[in-house]
């Protein structure tokens, strides 16, 4: 995929022919509303830092649809780790945690 492009291509088959449609990249992303405790903790997504959890439960990170690899890390507490598999353009979703304090 070529993220310069900023369109996502999807490619549907119908009656035996093929057809693509192109997606503006806009269109093309999900929302992640993101609740964390501690608010420090810092959200990545597929090994790449978004954002600290500061506002994120208000205001929703806009990531690309597909399968994404979510990691919500903060110093002194276990790391949180899930798998969003088969994310649709255009959906919302909400992810809450209390991370827990990691005992040294």
């Amino acid at each position: 995929m070529k993220k310069a492009l900023g369109i996502l291509m999807v490619a549907a088959g119908l009656a035996g022919c093929s057809q693509s449609v192109t997606v503006p990249a806009s269109e093309a992303d999900f929302q992640l509303f993101v609740d964390v405790t501690p608010k420090e903790a810092v959200i990545i997504v597929d090994d790449v830092a978004m954002s600290s959890g500061q506002n994120t439960a208000e205001v929703p990170l806009k990531i690309q649809a597909g399968t994404r690899r979510i990691a919500i890390v903060c110093e002194g507490y276990h790391t949180f780790r899930t798998t969003l598999e088969y994310i649709q353009p255009g959906d919302t979703y909400t992810l809450k945690t209390k991370l827990i304090q990691a005992e040294f």
